[in-house]
């Protein structure tokens, strides 16, 4: 069986709210973090999830694992000053009471545009390849800019923008974040620069959908809605 390790320490500065932190706004009637959790809720190979939460805002979301019946949350951890720290104590938690060769799927708790099928391949690509890094085909013209001047135009034939899930075999991707550490590096993007930089497995694509969205401002909160609508009327099919 594998784990879900869900990351939603931030406190939302880009999205210009005061009253809430991201994760916890609403949308289609529901906490943008109930979403993401609910999906690793109900996929039948996800045996547990843990949660970095922010610390100040743990009771707030403890409640709301009960009203929402989130039965798989065992781990509820206090994120860290970075992302990193809180992917780090998350993934800590696992380890004491997982074997190091469970699957482990960290995402983003603001990321709740996913679906069975892409956990499944995730897990699925851990299995095969011993990593899975879900990634969106790249389709804007990418640029180098200094100074306001355009320099480069990058061929996009290759290109992909990394999104999450980013899965691996527990003991590998904590070895990492501990080399990380170790190193003096304490605030790295995302666990599949971590795993480069500091691991020795090798990273495997996944392709997602680009509804996959990270909701870190308010225009993407307002295009997650739209998403949201399509779903719910189903005029879209998987997204």
């Amino acid at each position: 069986m594998s784990v879900g390790v869900i990351f939603a320490g931030g406190i939302g500065s880009r999205m210009n709210s005061r009253a809430l932190p991201k994760q916890f706004l609403e949308v289609n009637g529901r906490p943008i973090i109930v979403h993401t959790l609910q999906h690793f809720e109900d996929h039948p190979e996800i045996e547990a999830v843990a949660v970095a939460i922010l610390p100040a805002w743990r009771d707030h979301f403890s409640k709301l694992v009960s009203r929402y019946e989130l039965t798989k949350v065992k781990w509820i951890v206090d994120g860290g000053g970075t992302g990193q720290q809180s992917r780090h104590r998350a993934l800590q938690a696992v380890s004491e009471e997982r074997p190091a060769d469970t699957v482990v799927l960290v995402h983003d708790g603001v990321r709740p545009l996913i679906d069975e099928g892409l956990i499944s391949r995730n897990i699925r690509g851990v299995e095969e390849y011993g990593t899975a890094i879900t990634c969106c085909k790249v389709n804007e013209t990418i640029v180098t800019s200094d100074h306001g001047e355009v320099g480069s135009i990058i061929p996009r034939g290759n290109l992909f923008a990394a999104r999450a899930p980013q899965s691996f075999r527990l003991g590998e991707i904590l070895a990492a974040y501990d080399a990380a550490v170790a190193s003096g590096e304490d605030d790295t993007i995302d666990s599949c620069s971590v795993m480069k930089d500091f691991g020795s497995t090798p990273l495997h694509r996944i392709d997602g959908p680009v509804s996959n969205i990270k909701i870190t401002t308010a225009e993407d909160f307002y295009v997650s809605r739209t998403y949201f609508e399509l779903i719910e009327n189903q005029q879209i099919v998987g997204f």
